[in-house]
């Protein structure tokens, strides 16, 4: 092999200056390819790996996932960085994705409407979607739409959404006969 400079299989034994340029372009393979014309893409690689160039990948322990598994639901991005340290964000929320962790649900936003509120977040309570919402009371897509913004005020689809959660609607007048309070 050394008097050929190739091994019995027929492929170019490794020189010590395609080591350095390795060594020097490492992350960029394509960079290493242009440099390195006889070599294919995976010779390239193990070669990088041969050589403890390349970044080792770090094993997560059994205790980091029940951490996990208890932090994550709630924590947030910069706890979760402060609990894991050296393990960068997207390390961390795949990890959870792989173990089958979802973060907790947010609170919806106010939407101004009282009634509308109310039924979001009754939906919420009951883990139901604005899709659940709109197939259960019959409104098409009213509330996955978000149609009220559009100033498009559907006194039905509201009134059907409310019965479907089991809820009423009440009205509330002061003594003068203006309105104080619409509760679904």
């Amino acid at each position: 092999m050394a008097r050929t400079g190739r091994t019995p299989k027929g492929h170019w034994l490794w020189t010590k200056k395609e080591d350095d340029i390795v060594r020097a372009l490492y992350p960029d393979y394509k960079a290493l390819r242009r440099k390195l014309r006889r070599r294919t893409y995976p010779a390239v690689k193990n070669r990088a790996r041969t050589l403890n160039v390349v970044k080792r990948r770090r094993m997560w322990l059994a205790s980091e996932v029940s951490r996990l598994r208890r932090l994550y639901p709630r924590a947030t991005q910069e706890e979760l960085m402060q609990a894991f340290p050296g393990m960068t964000w997207r390390r961390i929320a795949y990890k959870a994705r792989h173990v089958g962790i979802r973060r907790a649900r947010r609170k919806l936003a106010t939407t101004g409407h009282p009634l509308i509120d109310t039924i979001r977040d009754r939906a919420q309570n009951l883990n139901l979607s604005m899709v659940d919402i709109d197939e259960i009371a019959g409104t098409k897509r009213y509330f996955q739409k978000a149609a009220w913004c559009n100033g498009n005020f559907n006194r039905k689809a509201v009134l059907r959404a409310v019965e479907a959660l089991g809820g009423e609607v009440s009205v509330h007048w002061d003594r003068d006969g203006h309105l104080l309070q619409a509760v679904g």
